[in-house]
C-alpha cells in the first residue's frame, strides 16, 4: 500500500453507525451526505504526503509542546525526556491521539507547524464529517507561524477549508 493509499479511511456503515451514538432517523436522512462529504475528504487526504513531503522532526514536539504549557521552563533534560514520548519519525506516524494536545499550535514555532499540521490534518480528514478539532480549523483560518508553510501547501489548506465551507453549508455544523 502507497503512503497515498494509507491516508484512506473507510466510511462507516448504517449499521457501525447505529450502534454507535447516531440516531436511526438522523442516519436515514442524512447518511448519503455524509458518505459524500466523507468520500471528498479522502480525495484531499491521498494528496497529504505528496503536498507535505517529508519534513524533519521538530525540536519542540507534542509533549514538548505540554511541557512549556504547564511548566513555562523546560532544561535540556527536560526537553530530552518530553521528546522521548513522542516516537515518531515522520508526521504520518502520529497517532489520532495527539489531538488530546490542544495546546500545540500555542506553544510550538514553524518548524513545528510544518511537521505536525499535515497529521492533524489527516486526523481531522479521517473523522470528516463527524469528528475533527477545532483548534486545527482555526489555526488553518488564522495561518499564524505559516513561515515555511511552502505556497503549494497553504493552496491545500485552502482547499481543506473550502471542504469545510462546503460541507457546513450542506448542513453538516463542524465549526
Amino acid at each position: 500500500m502507497s503512503l497515498a493509499d494509507s491516508m484512506k479511511v473507510p466510511f462507516p456503515s448504517r449499521e457501525e453507525l447505529l450502534a454507535g451514538s447516531m440516531r436511526r432517523e438522523a442516519v436515514e436522512e442524512l447518511y448519503d451526505l455524509w458518505q459524500a462529504a466523507h468520500a471528498d475528504a479522502m480525495a484531499l487526504a491521498v494528496r497529504l504526503p505528496e503536498v507535505f513531503g517529508d519534513p524533519l522532526r521538530p525540536r519542540i514536539t507534542l509533549h514538548v509542546a505540554r511541557g512549556y504549557d504547564d511548566e513555562w521552563f523546560l532544561s535540556d533534560e527536560r526537553v530530552a525526556e518530553l521528546t522521548a514520548l513522542d516516537p515518531e519519525q515522520h508526521w504520518w506516524e502520529v497517532p489520532a491521539e495527539a489531538q488530546q494536545f490542544q495546546e500545540y499550535f500555542t506553544f510550538s514555532d514553524a518548524e513545528g507547524w510544518r511537521f505536525y499540521l499535515p497529521a492533524f490534518l489527516r486526523h481531522y480528514l479521517a473523522e470528516f464529517p463527524f469528528g475533527g478539532w477545532k483548534a486545527v480549523h482555526a489555526v488553518c483560518q488564522t495561518k499564524e507561524r505559516f513561515d515555511l508553510i511552502t505556497p503549494p501547501q497553504i493552496e491545500f489548506i485552502d482547499e481543506f477549508l473550502d471542504l469545510c465551507r462546503k460541507w457546513q453549508a450542506a448542513g453538516n455544523d463542524r465549526d
